[in-house]
């Protein structure tokens, strides 16, 4: 009986460490689009499908917030060209199931966005900037048309207006949508609180709007804020203070805590009111850590904020001061869309992941990226996105249409292990969430997609490529040889995989290549439909999720000496799927010796 020194697992992907003298269970460069899954198992990935319509223009998709409001209810938007969109699913029993246009006409769309609460609507309210000394906010509303008279506007369903997040207070407008697909705007005054709207012009019956038709509120301007000529560029709100910062600018404004146009302090400060910061460098975004907030500016800065409360008399005050942080170059954050949770991309292009704050001030952070320095070097981040998600931190680099993935996994004994998937080639701008599922905004179109879903990349093939570290059995010196090399795995019936077999660096002695046929009946072990013995399989025993018949083959080869061997799997075709459980040949020292290395 012959015997085959298998590779029966994966654990990682890396690009640092020499390829010919690391782990053999790890994937190496030259990897993309496939994953390493729960067993340890590399298998292709999923493809991506569109989400709502097609795109109507080459525009990439440059901003977005998944809004979880104060109702539990969660609102997508997204950016391109000169408008803002939401997704809007079922409204008043209505299913719409497409993206609306919140508001449209703006010259920059790479918008930041913060919500904050309104004790005066009683409900929270969504903020963005967009470079300019403005503040828009949104509140969400959104409903359908019944009717109309001269001068009102009744909903349909029997929820109030208010109850449906349309604002109570101030300047107030809604937009609907005519037969015609134009929307039209409308000022109200009153009726809020019940089904129908008073005080509405112009008089909606002059537009010609079909029963069920989307009813949305608009967005409100807050000009001069936080100050005339202000440049707002990244937004975050701390205990509800609106916090503003600029990328060309080295001021952070604070707002008052019950009103987010009020930026104004006392001396000495009161607890609660405004303040304005001034750095050494220009702003980048903000990162709240343990009731201080962080603030990173320039190329190389971190900064923090520290209050500190005392009694002057019988008055509560409170002083703020932004203290500067012990950094090394190049830590600062890139963008605030290259910030989430504690993980920031610097512009060092490492992933950090901060400690904590020394007693020192020094700040403290982890790298997390160096197994796959040279990916990271090699990439732009600029207009990139990094976004948390289950046990997943996904990080785009929409110019080189990169997506990086680490992965947290817990083990068998309960502690956890970071890893990094291979480099996925997506055209991907920005991440979304949308009903627990991870999506993707194109880099190129006014599209969304739903990502890890179906076979191909919206009906487009995939290049995947698994390739192994060298392999050297233990013995670097010596030469190897081997006539029969066996893949295990699973594979779809339409997929035809490239097994590669590089015999010593870069294939310097040779390469050659087999083929590996998912309609090959031979190699296969599957169920026949029918043939199930009944009560075969017990009750609550479900089969794997891979849903494609096993597969071993023995490949055989004329025996070649070598001195250490790479394999590398792929395919391209479209709708390929294949997974690799293990794979190896039956090695064996040769009786050649190599002598022609003596000199």
């Amino acid at each position: 009986m012959e015997k085959f020194q298998l590779l029966s697992k994966v654990l990682t992907y890396a690009s640092k460490p020499d390829k010919t003298n690391t782990l053999p269970e790890l994937l190496v460069s030259g990897s993309q689009n496939v994953l390493i899954d729960d067993r340890n198992i590399v298998r292709t990935r999923e493809g991506y499908t569109i989400y709502g319509a097609a795109g109507s223009g080459s525009t990439p998709v440059e901003s977005e917030y998944d809004w979880q409001t104060s109702l539990n209810t969660v609102l997508n938007l997204r950016s391109y060209d000169d408008e803002l969109e939401v997704y809007v699913g079922t409204v008043e029993s209505i299913v719409f199931d497409s993206w609306e246009k919140v508001a449209d006409g703006w010259t920059a769309v790479d918008f930041s966005f913060a919500p904050w609460w309104s004790s005066l609507e009683v409900m929270d309210l969504l903020f963005f900037v967009n470079g300019a000394d403005q503040i828009q906010e949104w509140s969400g509303g959104l409903t359908t048309y019944a009717s109309a008279t001269s001068n009102t506007i009744t909903k349909q369903g029997t929820d109030t207006w208010a109850a449906k997040r349309f604002l109570t207070n101030g300047t107030t407008k809604i937009r609907i949508k005519d037969t015609g697909g134009t929307w039209r705007e409308f000022t109200y005054t009153g009726g809020e609180a019940t089904t129908t709207l008073t005080g509405v012009t112009p008089d909606p019956t002059g537009y010609t709007f079909a029963a069920g038709a989307l009813v949305m509120q608009s967005v409100r301007t807050n000009d001069n804020e936080p100050a005339d000529a202000a440049v707002n560029d990244f937004i975050w709100v701390e205990k509800n203070q609106v916090w503003i910062g600029s990328n060309t600018r080295n001021h952070i404004y604070v707002s008052k805590d019950t009103d987010f146009t009020d930026y104004s302090f006392s001396t000495p400060r009161v607890p609660g009111e405004g303040a304005l910061l001034v750095l050494n460098n220009v702003g980048r975004g903000f990162l709240p850590l343990q009731g201080r907030m962080l603030i990173t500016g320039g190329r190389d800065d971190w900064y923090h904020t520290e209050f500190a409360q005392l009694e002057i008399g019988t008055t509560l005050t409170e002083t703020l001061k932004v203290i500067k942080l012990e950094t090394g170059p190049g830590m600062a954050a890139q963008s605030q869309d290259l910030i989430s949770g504690l993980l920031y991309i610097g512009f060092d292009k490492i992933l950090h992941r901060i400690i904590g704050i020394s007693d020192n001030n020094k700040l403290e952070t982890e790298d997390l990226s160096d197994p796959i320095k040279p990916d990271f070097d090699a990439v732009d981040f600029t207009n990139g996105h990094i976004k948390i998600h289950r046990n997943r931190t996904y990080i785009t680099c929409p110019n080189d249409s990169t997506m990086f993935i680490s992965e947290v996994r817990r083990n068998e004994n309960g502690t956890f292990t970071r890893f990094w998937q291979p480099p996925q080639i997506l055209p991907i701008r920005r991440f979304a969430i949308i009903s627990d599922l991870i999506y993707g905004h194109s880099s190129g179109f006014n599209e969304t997609y739903r990502l890890f879903n179906g076979t191909n990349d919206n009906e487009n093939p995939i290049a995947f490529n698994a390739t192994y570290s060298y392999r050297n059995y233990g013995n670097k010196e010596a030469l190897k040889v081997f006539d029969k090399w066996i893949t295990e795995g699973y594979i779809r019936g339409n997929t035809k995989i490239i097994q590669q077999l590089r015999y010593d660096f870069q294939g310097a002695t040779q390469t050659l290549e087999k083929e590996i046929d998912g309609s090959d009946s031979s190699i296969l072990f599957e169920l026949i439909t029918g043939m199930t013995p009944l009560g075969s399989t017990p009750l609550g025993l479900l089969e794997e999720s891979t849903q494609q018949p096993k597969f071993r083959q023995i490949s055989d080869f004329i025996p070649q000496d070598f001195f250490e061997i790479q394999v590398v799997y792929y395919s391209s075709a479209v709708d390929d799927q294949w997974w690799i459980i293990s794979q190896g040949g039956n090695i064996r020292i040769s009786p050649n010796k190599p002598t022609f290395l003596s000199k």
